[in-house]
Order: C-alpha cells, then structure tokens, then sequence
C-alpha cells in the first residue's frame, strides 16, 4: 500500500536491506509512536490513508550536517503494528538527530518553515547490531476534525514527549518478523542539547577505518 501524498508502505525490508543488515552495513531501526490530543484521547499516529494528515520524520547525519531533513517515506511492518504505532528505519551503523513533525494543516513552504524548530533527539545505531530499538516515543498536542470524521494531531508539544522503554513489545513484534536475528539491542533516544557532534559513518566490515 502505497500513496502519493509522500509514501507510506506496509511491507518488509527489501532483499537488499535484508542482505546489508546480514553483512552489517546497515541496522533495521524500530520506533513506537503513542498520541494523545489536548483531551488525553489517543489517536493514531500513522492512521490516515493521506501520509500529510500522519505524523512524519527528519534524519540529521553526517551527510546534511546534522540538520534533519524530512523523510519522504515511512515504512511499517504491517498493518496491524501500524495501528499501534510501529515505524522502522533501515539505516547505516552511525550518529544521527531525529525530528518529529506533526501533520501538515499549512502551505508547504510554511510547514518547512516551522520544521526549523522542532526538538531533535539523538539516535546512536551501533555497528555491532541487526536489529535496534530506539524506544516508544509518548507524545501530546493540538488535534483537528479531518473531513471523514475522527481527529489527527495540529501540533506537537515538544515539551511533553517522553521516551519509554517497552522491549517485551519490540521482542515480540522482531520475534514474528524476524526469528532468525535475535533479540533487538536497545538503545533509546535522547533528547539533544548543546551543539551538534558529528560522527563519520562507520565502514562497512572488512573495509579500514
């Protein structure tokens, strides 16, 4: 399943992600996403079938900088870990800065706008790992009517987001998807403060340092 409006699939790595986490160039990274609106109600983070109305990414690397940029795809596992929350990344061992965006109620060029001011956290994917759990992200904020009924967040406190660790969740969601590489290390996010530090990627296996 996949839509235009930036694209949101519901599917398993690829077999070129599956063989570079096999030969350790890169890290499946697994994330939880709980909302709350203004009312304490939950809703889905990842529930609209228009990607703009879900909430979205920013990945600051090496590469750019440390400055996030907003990702243009979101992947889920299935559709039933989608509806509680469950996004993954599929990316080389190293240093990054996350960034998450609420869905977009503006013109796009406002919207990027206000991205400049959203709360980084750190996000370290060890070179040693297949699997990494970067922690259950617990998030509140403003919410607006959609037009087909139900609510979608209008904005992100930033002041309010809490990391909690729920590793018997993400063993049982790798243990159904991915039996044969173990349990996931865990390494959870942590909110950035001071300046950026930057860390060249990390050569893939055999190659020098």
């Amino acid at each position: 399943m996949i839509w235009a409006a930036g694209c949101a699939s519901t599917r398993l790595p690829a077999a070129s992600d599956t063989t570079a986490v096999d030969a350790g160039e890169k890290v499946i990274v697994l994330l939880r996403v709980v909302a709350a609106d203004e009312s304490q109600q939950r809703l889905e983070p990842f529930g609209s079938v228009t990607a703009d109305n879900n909430i979205s990414f920013g990945l600051g690397s090496f590469d750019t900088g440390g400055e996030p940029e907003r990702l243009q795809s979101q992947r889920f596992l299935s559709k039933e870990s989608r509806a509680t929350g469950w996004t993954y990344f599929v990316l080389p061992p190293g240093l990054y800065y996350l960034a998450i965006y609420p869905p977009r109620h503006t013109d796009i060029a406002s919207f990027r706008r206000s991205l400049r001011n959203a709360a980084r956290w750190r996000l370290d994917v060890p070179a040693s790992a297949r699997l990494l759990y970067a922690g259950t992200l617990h998030l509140t904020g403003g919410s607006n009517k959609v037009i087909f009924g139900g609510r979608v967040l209008s904005s992100i406190d930033d002041h309010c987001i809490s990391v909690a660790d729920e590793r018997d969740l993400v063993q049982a969601l790798t243990g159904e998807h991915f039996p044969a590489w173990g349990k996931p290390r865990v390494a959870l996010l942590q909110r950035h403060q001071g300046p950026i530090i930057l860390r060249s990627p990390v050569p893939p296996p055999g190659q020098p340092r």
